[in-house]
């Protein structure tokens, strides 16, 4: 997810390979290629990133994504997922911020002892490339590395817990260049036979992108930012003002809920809530946001 939130969702347990996983794990085997479309609505509170409270702006986003993955065996214990997508994203408010994007992942997973309950490893590297409609300085590409561990605790609990390093390069100015180490855990609970509650938390350092409408409320924060530049994107909610965008050292948490509901052998309802959390590490900035999602997946074969 690179905008509204600078990071890429943790490549394992909520990776949208593991939700697919979620629902066509019946038919794992079925086919090496897999062929689907995500499509989601969501709404996200503080889409600006706002320092300040009363500077804090919503919007309502429509995401599609059409995806091929493709799995390669390398022996009874490992092997090898590939998976290339499409996506399509519109923000409804704030047009601007709407994105073509492309994405790609290689995966590695290592089972070193067979059997349901024993941990693999899994070894991943993605990227994520982006155009906006009309803000050049969110334009760029993010490159992401992890390791994460993952086990069935029974047929019904699954636990995966993972680090990884993600180095996003802007092709306009250097506000949205930002480097970020990550840890994540995460939880599958499996309810029933159409029904799976799902959550992670994820810790970040390195760096965020904060706005400020007016600089002299909060001069400390700008004056310990690496870059900044004006973000006209959302000046319609300001009178035509063009807040600044900063970037900053800060830490982060985001935590997400979820439930996934198989409504068929092809398709299911995805349900989550996130939270999101930044404090700069100079300066004493911080700003916070929540998104709620609905989506729809399909799985062609």
């Amino acid at each position: 997810m690179p905008d509204p939130i600078v990071m890429s969702r943790p490549s394992g347990l909520l990776g949208i390979a593991t939700m697919a996983g979620l629902l066509f794990a019946s038919q794992a085997h079925a086919a090496d290629t897999r062929l689907g479309i995500d499509a989601d609505f969501s709404h996200i509170e503080n889409v600006n990133r706002a320092a300040r409270e009363p500077e804090e702006q919503s919007d309502n986003a429509v995401s599609v994504e059409a995806y091929a993955a493709r799995s390669f065996m390398l022996s009874s214990r490992s092997g090898v997922v590939v998976r290339g997508g499409l996506r399509v994203r519109e923000f409804l408010d704030f047009g601007d911020l709407s994105s073509l994007g492309v994405t790609g992942r290689v995966a590695y997973r290592f089972q070193p002892t067979p059997g349901f309950t024993s941990p693999w490893l899994e070894l991943a590297a993605g990227i994520d490339a982006f155009k906006h409609r009309d803000s050049e300085i969110r334009d760029g590409h993010i490159l992401s590395l992890s390791a994460s561990v993952g086990k069935h605790f029974t047929d019904r609990i699954r636990l995966e817990a993972g680090v990884g390093l993600d180095e996003r390069d802007a092709y306009e100015g250097d506000v949205y260049a930002l480097s970020n180490l990550k840890a994540w855990a995460g939880m599958d609970y499996k309810l029933g036979p159409s029904a799976t509650l799902y959550g992670s938390a994820t810790w970040m350092d390195g760096e965020q992108v904060f706005t400020l409408l007016n600089p002299a409320a909060w001069s400390s924060l700008y004056a310990n930012a690496s870059a900044s530049a004006a973000d006209p994107v959302f000046a319609s909610a300001f009178g035509g003002a063009a807040p600044t965008a900063y970037r900053v050292d800060a830490t982060a948490v985001l935590l997400e809920l979820g439930l996934n509901f198989a409504l068929t052998g092809s398709q299911a309802l995805d349900l989550s809530a996130s939270w999101f959390d930044s404090e700069a590490e100079g300066g004493g900035g911080s700003y916070d946001g929540a998104t709620f999602r609905v989506g729809y997946l399909y799985r062609f074969r």
